[in-house]
């Protein structure tokens, strides 16, 4: 029971329930009327803490910057070579940090190389794991290739026949669908819980991707720095705008789409980070520092305040899930069928099948009173 001792909202009365969860202590008749069912909450609260928030931030900024030195590779441009080193890097020592993050946060850590024992094509989880294993492949091999084989005390001649057998830029475009998936990903599978925030959209897969996309042209443009090429500082910049025009359009799609849903984010405990660090930290400000006579707010302060909102959304839609779970209004509606009948299993018709608002209005009454249905 170490999961429940964590928890320490007053509002999940879980955590005051027996290991056994003895519903019928608290699902009393009188509390028929009560949000959720019989005033408890329907959802469990999820225990993802902050290695998954830092997670999400982290392959984010790596697929997006792999996925951006790639697609400059592919171009064949020498004009783009320092930018497809620079991403190269980037997208190495960003991924390094993501499996720790994953593997500290499973229950049991040890386990961690089950999840790819098979490829089930119905679970973005499943795919999450393969994706992240493919990237950090390819994003590794690039990153030896980087390294000239005379400077190594050893190995000098297995480098060399890699090198000549996988030239970089098949390795840059076998790796690429890994890190288009990593873009998105997250944002499908949360939107694959029961949780009302997560649940209530289908926009957190594109509003992770162009979050992934802008952090990592942001974490580029941080390494070039004040470059003396001016036109690639320019594609950069403009890629910059497009990126967060579409995260902007992303939040506004999902905010829409979520409609109640996102009280979280807008009356809730994560409001102040997701309005003034995701949206204004991380959109407006860098929108308007871009446009700045100084190359200092360009080229170094307007990446920074991307790469920071990016972390604050990561971790606002991370956390945001601790507290929609335990709104039993938000879950209540989520509930039901919007035709009287239960959303899982095969569909009946309604005279043959009690509707799934009659079943659990009349189940704790049946157990408590002792009476058969």
């Amino acid at each position: 029971m170490a999961e429940l001792q964590e928890i320490n909202d007053p509002r999940d009365v879980f955590s005051q329930l027996t290991p056994a969860y003895d519903i019928q202590r608290s699902a009393t008749p009188e509390r028929v009327g009560e949000p959720g069912y019989y005033g408890l909450p329907i959802l469990k609260r999820p225990f993802w803490r902050w290695e998954i928030a830092l997670y999400f931030f982290f392959e984010g900024i790596s697929a997006g910057a792999y996925t951006l030195s790639a697609i400059a590779d592919l171009t064949g441009n020498e004009r783009y070579a320092k930018l497809v080193r620079r991403g190269r890097l980037i997208a190495f020592a960003t991924m390094l940090a993501c499996p720790p993050l994953l593997i500290a946060d499973l229950g049991r850590p040890e386990r961690f190389h089950h999840m790819l024992r098979i490829f089930k094509k119905t679970s973005p989880m499943n795919h999450g794991a393969w994706a992240l294993s493919g990237d950090g492949l390819f994003a590794t091999l690039l990153a030896v290739f980087m390294i000239p084989a005379a400077r190594l005390p050893f190995g000098r001649v297995l480098l060399h026949l890699l090198q000549r057998l996988l030239p970089a830029r098949v390795v840059s475009a076998l790796g690429l669908p890994f890190a288009l998936t990593m873009i998105s990903y997250p944002g499908v599978l949360l939107e694959t819980t029961a949780n009302p925030v997560w649940s209530h959209t289908n926009f957190l897969g594109p509003l992770f991707a162009a979050s992934s996309m802008s952090t990592g042209a942001a974490a580029l443009a941080l390494a070039s720095g004040n470059s003396n090429d001016h036109e690639l500082d320019r594609q950069l910049a403009r890629f910059e705008d497009i990126s967060a025009a579409a995260e902007a359009a992303s939040l506004i799609a999902y905010a829409a789409s979520a409609g109640p849903a996102t009280r979280p984010f807008t009356t809730g405990s994560q409001s102040a980070l997701f309005v003034l660090g995701a949206i204004g930290l991380g959109i407006v400000a860098p929108a308007v520092l871009r446009r700045s006579r100084s190359s200092v707010l360009r080229s170094v302060f307007a990446p920074l305040m991307t790469i920071a909102g990016g972390l604050a959304l990561k971790w606002a839609i991370t956390n945001a899930g601790q507290e929609s779970a335990m709104d039993a209004e938000l879950a209540n509606r989520n509930a039901p069928s919007s035709t009287g009948r239960p959303f899982w299993g095969p569909r009946s018709d309604a005279g043959e099948q009690q509707s799934s608002d009659s079943f659990i209005s009349s189940a704790p009454t049946t157990l408590i009173s002792g009476e058969s249905a």
